[in-house]
């Protein structure tokens, strides 16, 4: 019983080892396309460059600027370029409203998508808009779980309820 328990464990312990090594060197490809911002904050009334690449040369983009909202309620503002021979854009966006701002660019023919956000600061040219809202930049607050802290967590699970199991078996048989 002892040597079915510890062949058990091993073989456990080796299908976890070897799943959590192969997921942990995995390469994933990047995306194709990437939106890049000059500047990720910005004061209001100010301007930052918003550039994209792995567009096809010459095509069609759109650049929409949304305030705090998704693409489905989208009620910001567009601006159309083509893009260059290399599949590139590079144009300037001003914003002039507080609050985070999503910028997507979609290429018409590609289909291909990217966004970046801007976080805008200060009250810029308006008046009387009374007390200012504290702008709170959340983009770092999310968290990830290495997936082979997963496989670790769970393999030794299955290792104590496969421990618990063979102890209860081995008290049962020497009753």
């Amino acid at each position: 019983m002892k040597k079915t328990l510890s062949a058990t464990a091993l073989a456990l312990a080796l299908a976890f080892g070897s799943g959590t090594a192969a997921h942990a060197t995995m390469d994933y490809p990047a995306p194709d396309q990437s939106v890049v911002v000059s500047d990720a904050r910005v004061e209001a009334g100010g301007t930052v460059t918003v550039s994209a690449t792995g567009l096809n040369a010459g095509e069609r983009t759109t650049i929409t600027v949304a305030k705090n909202q998704s693409a489905q309620n989208f009620k910001g503002d567009v601006n159309i370029t083509s893009a260059n021979a290399e599949g590139e854009i590079s144009e300037e966006v001003t914003f002039n409203q507080n609050g985070r701002h999503w910028i997507t660019v979609t290429g018409d023919e590609t289909g291909e998508v990217g966004t970046a956000s801007v976080v805008v600061t200060g009250n810029g040219n308006a008046a009387g808009n009374g007390p200012k809202k504290l702008e709170v930049d959340r983009s770092g607050a999310t968290s990830e779980t290495d997936p082979a802290a997963l496989w670790a967590m769970g393999g030794a699970g299955l290792l104590l309820v496969g421990g618990a199991a063979g102890a209860v078996a081995l008290k049962r048989r020497n009753s």
